[in-house]
């Protein structure tokens, strides 16, 4: 089964600049409706969700990177699309939703996002025995050296609007520094879990070039 894809995003409202500290302190949230992560945030939450004015289910995080490292499994892939196939990979057959979503960076620049644009027509495959995400990443990447995508980098400091079909991957940091992450999503089933996190991950390459 083949189906177009239309990877797209649009640029919105500016962000404040926020120091280290402020990163640092700021609270990371975990599958939160906006009440609770407006009443339990700090100032970079807080303007963020002002400045979507959005209904949804919040995410962020707060990473002190080294260059190098990742802030997220890299790849290319779609946010939020259905697991509920019998493999628990992406359901792009008959999806139950659309998810529609808001990003922001803070300190963007010290690890962009990167996003494909363009609309392709993309094979399906098995999901039975094969990975997805695994095996578009190889056509995602083939389709931006031929030019039938191009690859375009998350400005910092700017709210991102994207959907369910716009392929993004994370990159390595390319200098040391602290970033935050924020994404609201909307038109999702996503279960309300209401969770401030304490820990936040990062992937590493090289691991003993961290030292």
């Amino acid at each position: 089964m083949e189906i177009l894809i239309n990877s797209n995003f649009k640029i919105g409202k500016s962000i404040s600049q926020y120091s280290n500290l402020d990163i640092e302190q700021e609270p990371m949230f975990f599958s939160c409706d906006v009440d609770y992560a407006f009443k339990n945030g700090g100032p970079i939450t807080k303007e963020f969700l002002q400045l979507t004015n959005q209904d949804g289910i919040f995410d962020s995080r707060s990473h002190m990177l080294m260059k190098g490292w990742y802030p997220c499994i890299p790849g290319w892939h779609h946010d939020d699309v259905p697991r509920n196939t019998s493999s628990g990979q992406p359901n792009y057959f008959d999806p139950e939703y659309k998810a529609d979503h808001c990003l922001a960076l803070i300190n963007g620049d010290i690890c962009p996002t990167n996003f494909a644009i363009g609309d392709e027509i993309f094979v399906i495959p098995d999901i039975e025995k094969t990975v997805v995400y695994e095996e578009w990443d190889k056509k995602v990447n083939e389709l931006i050296a031929s030019g039938k995508l191009k690859l375009e980098k998350v400005p910092s400091n700017k709210l991102v609007y994207f959907n369910w079909m716009t392929f993004h991957e994370g990159t390595q940091a390319v200098k040391d520094g602290w970033r935050w992450f924020g994404r609201l999503s909307w038109n999702t089933h996503r279960k309300i879990e209401n969770k401030i996190r304490k820990q936040v991950q990062v992937y590493l390459e090289f691991p003993k070039k961290g030292w």
